[in-house]
């Protein structure tokens, strides 16, 4: 299997310059999706249902409202998850976030990657890393 990825070309001054070959590389592309900072996360948690903003903010943690507003919105774009606007009855509208079919289908990427963690990675017991809601299924 050839995957287009980038590819070093000599630059005129001698120094190395990074190239992307033409071909389009649907894992390369995918990669370049999913490595997104909190992306990963932001699917991982609305595997276990919808949520609000908030709610999914406590269930990524870490991730500033800034960035996740921008998460969504561009895993909006790419038709991995849902928006939808709950009337509160006279309070501000609450949007709540779903995964569409689509973003469902990273469940088996998400449960390759718990699989790999399991085998190959240790807690190291003088860092804490975050974990929101590791203890859930995938």
């Amino acid at each position: 299997m050839t995957l287009a990825a980038p590819t070093q070309v000599a630059a005129p001054s001698g120094a190395a310059a990074t190239s992307v070959s033409t071909g389009f590389c649907p894992v390369y592309r995918a990669i370049g999706v999913l490595q997104e900072k909190w992306v990963l996360h932001i699917v991982r948690a609305l595997l276990d249902g919808e949520k609000g903003f908030n709610e999914l903010a406590r269930a990524v943690g870490g991730c500033n409202s800034a960035t996740l507003t921008q998460r969504l919105e561009h895993l909006e774009t790419l038709a991995l998850i849902g928006k939808r606007t709950e009337d509160t009855h006279g309070k501000l509208a609450r949007s709540v976030y779903s995964l569409t079919p689509a973003g469902r289908e990273l469940q088996g990427v998400i449960q390759a990657i718990d699989l790999w963690a399991r085998e190959h990675l240790h807690e190291d017991e003088n860092r804490s890393e975050g974990s929101a809601g590791c203890g859930s299924s995938v």
